[in-house]
């Protein structure tokens, strides 16, 4: 924090020069100690919750057995007889053929691999489709990153350009979800950044974007969130 005088110190938040007893401390999970005024300090407490939520979960992963919450260091990865490779937590590791006590294994395998064969079919229908850019209103390779739209009969279809224009053109588009491409443009990173420079690129920006700083605003601040939303 820059000093302006024995009683004034200027806030981490808007910049301006405040009186010291008008400063309250929030305190960023990563340690990081903020400065703010009355008006920021909401902001501020709004973006350490966010981040704790983040860091809060980050350590836990899920079973594709069983379907538990486990902490990520207690899953490890199996190789079923049919060579599919799933992640598991220990219970569902020692019914693993190959792994472990050989009884009761058959059973507890198969509910395994069928459960990874409709994730897999899951995923296909829906987190591949965007890599693949096929539109599913047209129906053709697009070669850029579709568009997630909810159409007013809540209908969710990925769309390309020319699909999405048209759609909003007949109205009948009730919500856009930001595309990664645009929410790595707006937080400056590449697409191979790691969660903690995805993190790091947030905390720098949502300060430039804060509405009471010259360089930000609302609108600006709402789309920094949105960025680190569909990024995290």
């Amino acid at each position: 924090m820059a000093v302006v005088d024995d009683r004034r110190e200027r806030c981490d938040g808007c910049g301006q020069s405040v009186a010291l007893e008008s400063l309250t401390t929030v305190t960023m999970p990563d340690g990081e100690r903020l400065a703010c005024c009355d008006a920021c300090e909401p902001h501020a407490r709004e973006v350490a919750e966010k981040l704790s939520s983040v860091d809060d979960s980050s350590g836990r992963g899920t079973c594709e057995g069983c379907r538990s919450d486990v902490p990520k260091h207690d899953l490890e990865d199996a190789v079923l007889p049919d060579g599919t490779v799933i992640t598991c937590c220990p219970g569902c590791l020692e019914e693993v053929p190959g792994h472990g006590s050989e009884s009761g294994g058959g059973d507890r395998a198969e509910t395994i691999a069928t459960n990874k064969s409709a994730e897999t079919s899951d995923e296909e229908s829906t987190e591949l489709a965007t890599p693949r850019q096929l539109c599913s209103q047209c129906h053709e390779w697009c070669d850029e990153e579709l568009y997630h739209v909810t159409t007013i009969d809540d209908r969710t279809e990925e769309m390309c350009p020319d699909c999405k224009a048209l759609a909003e053109h007949k109205g009948v588009v009730k919500s856009i979800k930001m595309r990664r491409a645009e929410a790595r443009e707006i937080l400056r990173i590449d697409a191979d950044s790691t969660d903690q420079e995805i993190r790091e690129a947030f905390l720098t920006q949502i300060k430039y974007a804060h509405p009471d700083r010259k360089s930000g605003s609302e609108s600006a601040f709402k789309l920094v969130k949105e960025a680190y939303d569909r990024l995290k």
